[in-house]
């Protein structure tokens, strides 16, 4: 015998999982977990079985069959009504022999079908009898239980045992609520689940037929049992919502209270009414028949005959009898009036099963409305509720129709023959539904607005060039000829050679890609990251080494303008700069003036290296080659030895100890200064003749600092001299920067009579 399994898991296969899920969510009533690190939502339900949805591995077509759904509910005219409030087109309601249906459709256009099982008859055994009758007498009617004297005449009568009764009526769509009602919950359920309640049922009938026959077999033998809910308390009714209703019927009626046993009945104006639903001990749900205007009793029976009593309110509620125009556009915006009776201020209109934006009350016999946007092409149903609950119902009155579609240009224009390109296609009046053909054969359509879609190409037989057609549900069709070339199968470039094949993490090295079937537009990426290149000619291409946080290994990929990528692992190695390395220097010391030029010898040197004297960088620096450094020592202001430091900031750096001497510098001295006499203003230009200058070198004029000084050479310096007194001589004084001086007593004078 082969064995059965359940029903684990159903799989819907979506464009937008997010999307669908969320409107699962809301739809349905299920939660969903995200599988992480994927676009993946499982959910399971109160069955046991998971409903999952994940991303389609090629993109689906809107209305795309993958699979359909069937959600069991328990009360399909609350759940319909709850989800047309909620914005969720809900289709009609329709009669089967297995019950009643709706259908909606999902996110990615799937259907959905929401099904109420039809109710079975049940089998009830008779009560117990306390003494045995004769075999073949008939059993003896309950006796009825004594009644509280302050219950209503009403209920004097008993009430006979009969069981429940199957009416079949049409599906009734029921007003909004007028309370908040409790998120419906529905299940799924796979036909091996059906079957599973189906044979339970019969095996606890089987069960129930047997503990019977063997109750009746010990009766007599054995103390009659207690009449059953012996000194149990009465039912409790103390609230109807809604309290008033339409005398259309089908409203689903809550009934609060208490005690409320399992099995009791409720009657409706002394009828019973079908199939009540009782939710615990303190809730019962009723749907009212129909009934004229007028107050009305409800009673709550339990099987004990135990009653309570409530009045609810039938009314007419309102009528719609017009309806203008009958047609508009799906953009909506078509101001649609509305006439009939009872209509009353502040009352709001379902449309097509949304929301109308507003609605403007002109009399109780006529109200007004703007169309909303829809994007679905069919007639639409429109309800009108009043303030108290009560609602009218005028199915299929008007009709969206479509523009017809137009497209203009398709960008990019071309693609491989292998198909699967997005392209751009720009129009006006495209419909969310419309489907697209390229070269005839269909195209994956993205719906982005009515004067934008995006296409996935389908693989073309050979290249040329094909039409595209764009068609909107209504059958009416756009054709753009010639609107898109096929291209044959591009030769893919290729990699043979990386020159030099290592590089350093710092990047900006130059290297060179040889290879064949390069493009001035082919795009390198050196482990992972792009790179600046510059295509030589069809066998070359020139890139700049990109930087990298960790040396290793890395691929090189290259990527053709058609998006086909060649890669190819462990193709350049990236490495750590070494430090740079000083060998030697030369020479060896300088004066303390500075201006000294000296070589550093070593390796890995490059132009990012910084060179440090005694602590300061030189006057200049220039890398000849990566072993060689060529620098001019800066003056310092005391002699001996200094470290030389040569670093690069990404690699680290090197310190030579005592590497270079500074000589102590002889006095300056000066020989003469021309012209001895000038402006008292400042400015006037002065040569100082003398030895041992140096470009550091300050020169004072009375002890203020010149104006400017330009070291010409060792022995000649040019000066601009300070402003000074009339008839004042003044001393010249030439100081280097290692604080020795020469000084000229008297060498100047400031005379009135010269101008600078």
């Amino acid at each position: 015998m082969m064995a059965t399994f359940g029903l684990g898991k159903i799989v819907l296969y979506a464009a937008d999982p997010e999307a669908v899920s969320a409107f699962y969510a809301r739809a349905a009533g299920l939660s969903f977990d995200r599988v992480e690190g994927t676009r993946r939502y499982e959910s399971m339900s109160t069955g046991g079985t998971s409903l999952v949805i994940d991303l389609a591995l090629e993109p689906l077509s809107r209305g795309r069959r993958e699979c359909a759904l069937s959600l069991r509910v328990p009360n399909l005219q609350a759940v319909a009504s709850s989800l047309r409030e909620d914005g969720i087109d809900v289709g009609p309601i329709l009669e089967r022999p297995s019950g009643v249906f709706a259908s909606l459709k999902d996110p990615d256009g799937r259907d959905v079908e929401l099904w109420e099982p039809r109710a079975k008859p049940v089998s009830v055994a008779p009560p117990p009898l306390v003494d045995k009758p004769a075999l073949d007498a008939p059993p003896l009617p309950p006796a009825p239980v004594p009644l509280p004297p302050d219950l209503p005449a009403l209920v004097d009568k008993p009430a006979p045992v009969e069981p429940p009764v199957i009416v079949d009526k049409p599906a009734i769509v029921e007003p909004p609520a007028l309370v908040d009602k409790p998120p419906v919950r529905l299940e799924m359920h796979s036909a091996l689940d059906l079957d599973k309640e189906a044979a339970a049922a019969t095996e606890s009938a089987t069960k129930a037929e047997g503990e019977g026959a063997a109750a009746e077999a010990k009766r007599g033998t054995e103390p009659p049992p207690p009449p059953p809910m012996m000194g149990a308390p009465g039912p409790v009714v103390t609230a109807a919502r809604p309290a008033k209703i339409s005398t259309q019927g089908g409203t689903k009626i809550s009934l609060y209270g208490a005690n409320f046993a399992d099995g009791c009945r409720v009657l409706v104006d002394g009828d019973d009414c079908t199939n009540p639903k009782r939710l615990d001990d303190f809730t019962l749900e009723i749907e009212a028949p129909p009934h004229a205007p007028g107050s009305v009793e409800i009673v709550i029976e339990n099987p004990d005959g135990q009653r309570s009593v409530i009045q609810i309110v039938y009314d007419d509620g309102p009528s719609i009898e017009r309806f203008s125009p009958l047609e508009g556009s799906p953009r909506g915006d078509t101001e649609v009036v509305v006439e009939g009776r009872n209509f009353e201020e502040g009352c709001r209109v379902t449309f097509f099963g949304n929301r109308a934006p507003e609605v403007v009350f002109e009399s109780p016999s006529r109200i007004r409305f703007v169309t909303p946007p829809q994007e679905q092409l069919f007639h639409g149903e429109l309800r009108v509720t009043n303030p108290d609950g009560l609602s009218a119902l005028a199915a299929e009155l008007f009709t969206y129709r479509l523009a017809t579609p137009y497209a203009r240009e398709v960008s990019p224009a071309s693609g491989l023959v292998g198909g699967s390109k997005r392209v751009a296609v720009t129009g006006v009046d495209f419909h969310p539904q419309c489907v697209a053909r390229l070269g005839g054969k269909p195209a994956t359509v993205t719906f982005r607005s009515a004067e934008s879609l995006e296409l996935v190409t389908p693989r073309a037989n050979e290249p040329g060039l094909v039409d595209l057609e764009i068609e909107n549900p209504d059958g009416q069709i756009t054709k753009l000829e010639g609107a898109f070339t096929y291209e044959a199968e591009p030769t893919p470039p290729l990699l043979v050679e990386v020159r030099p094949d290592r590089g350093y993490c710092a990047g900006g090295q130059t290297i060179r890609l040889a290879g064949d079937n390069f493009e001035a537009d082919t795009v390198v990426r050196i482990g992972e990251v792009r790179a600046i290149s510059r295509t030589r000619s069809r066998h070359e291409i020139e890139v700049e080494l990109p930087q990298r946080t960790q040396p290793g290994l890395v691929a090189i990929e290259l990527v053709d303008r058609f998006g086909i990528v060649v890669r190819r692992e462990d193709a350049f190695t990236y490495e750590s700069r070494p430090a740079p390395r000083v060998d030697g220097v030369t020479p060896r010391n300088g004066p303390m003036v500075g201006g000294t030029r000296i070589v550093l010898e070593g390796d890995f040197f490059d132009e990012h290296v910084f060179v440090r004297i005694g602590g300061q960088a030189p006057k200049r620096a220039v890398v000849r080659s990566a072993t060689m450094i060529e620098a001019v020592t800066p003056p310092s202001r005391m002699s001996g030895f200094v470290d030389i430091e040569v670093g690069r900031g990404d690699a680290g750096n090197t310190v030579v100890k005592n590497a270079f001497r500074y000589d102590p510098s002889p006095a300056p001295a000066i020989d003469s200064v021309a012209p001895n006499k000038g402006s008292v203003e400042g400015g006037t230009e002065v040569s100082i003749e003398g030895k041992n200058f140096v470009a550091e070198s300050a020169v004072l004029f009375g002890g203020k600092p010149a104006q400017r000084v330009k070291f010409v050479s060792a022995s000649t310096l040019e000066v601009k001299t300070p402003p000074g007194k009339n008839g004042e001589m003044v001393d010249v004084v030439v100081r280097n920067p290692d604080g020795k001086e020469a000084i000229t007593k008297r060498a100047f004078l400031y005379d009135a009579r010269y101008r600078s």
